[in-house]
């Protein structure tokens, strides 16, 4: 979720103030915790249950600082999207690592059912899913990638 080396480079390209994370396997995970914390550097960094999470987000957006809201998991994107919360019209979706049962749709990045279901879900909410490792990488959209999963039988 925050590598060093990527956040150099998303920092640069959008600039940031501090760092939501969401997720309850994340934020009730002491590890975890404190290696974001750590891996985040210099930038501040909160952790929320999807519980927490709505009131937090809307912190954040009232303010005049600049957050990413992450999370590892799209499956949280969608809970939230379900319950109202409004992060942006524009998702931008970095590495899903190979594991058991996903379809590999290219450079880092591999889903499975129910990460399909959550990225539609999200779409279907209006909201612009991206696929984008890296600031200079070129931009894929839910559209494309979900046309190749469905490809893939």
């Amino acid at each position: 979720m925050i590598h060093g080396q990527t956040m150099t480079l998303w920092t640069k390209a959008r600039p940031v103030d501090g760092i939501l994370v969401v997720g309850d396997n994340i934020a009730h995970n002491t590890l975890r915790r404190k290696v974001l914390k750590a891996a985040a550097n210099e930038l501040k960094v909160g952790i929320y249950t999807v519980e927490d999470a709505p009131d937090k987000i809307q912190k954040g957006i009232d303010s005049k600082k600049n957050f990413f809201l992450i999370s590892d998991s799209p499956q949280t994107f969608s809970q939230l999207v379900d319950n109202g919360v409004d992060f942006g019209k524009t998702l931008n979706v970095g590495p899903m690592n190979t594991r058991p049962g996903t379809k590999v749709l290219g450079r880092t990045v591999a889903i499975d059912q129910k990460d399909y279901e959550a990225f539609d879900n999200i779409a279907n909410h209006g909201i612009d899913v991206q696929f984008q490792l890296l600031p200079d990488d070129e931009i894929k959209h839910w559209s494309t990638m979900k046309a190749k999963y469905d490809s893939m039988d």
